[in-house]
């Protein structure tokens, strides 16, 4: 995994936008004081960030998303599931929602919490993809690389797609 300066120096002219007041667009990592580094306790807030619907943000938001997740040392396995099912998401939203997209990613004890949510009100569907079919396999990889996951509607609009990976 990368760290949030090797993943922002791939793409220099790109910053996620912070969502509200105590979030943060994944910072660097920094220890809090008089605390030794490593897993950060329940209560750190999570990380929530923006970005337009727009294909190269997917893997942009991947790269966030492994160096953020990589500091807080949830473990090598878990952080790729949750790579993976993200990277699937975002690719969702991107594809067949309405932007912007917006992520949430919390690791807390023994656990990955993301969130993407796009603005389309379509909820997404689970396909059988057949042997020779390219596309249709996203929703059945997050289903099999997280613990649990399940879609929401928002009340504003839109809907929200959580997933939970435990190791």
């Amino acid at each position: 995994m990368r760290s949030p300066t090797a993943a922002q120096a791939d793409f220099p002219s790109w910053t996620p936008t912070p969502v509200g007041p105590a979030r943060t667009a994944l910072p660097e990592p920094r220890p809090a004081a008089g605390r030794a580094s490593g897993p950060p306790p329940a209560s750190a807030p999570p990380a929530v960030w923006q970005f337009p619907a727009l294909p190269v943000h997917v893997r942009m938001a991947r790269n966030w998303l492994e160096a953020w997740i990589a500091e807080r040392g949830p473990g090598e396995d878990a952080a790729y599931r949750a790579a993976v099912a993200f990277s699937e998401l975002v690719t969702n939203a991107v594809l067949h929602g309405a932007g912007p997209v917006t992520v949430r990613a919390l690791v807390g004890p023994g656990r990955i919490e993301c969130e993407v949510s796009d603005g389309a009100r379509d909820l997404p569907v689970v396909y059988e993809a057949a042997e020779d079919d390219e596309h249709h396999r996203g929703l059945s990889l997050v289903e099999a690389l997280t613990t649990s996951w399940q879609v929401r509607r928002r009340p504003e609009g839109g809907k929200t797609v959580t997933f939970v990976v435990e190791p």
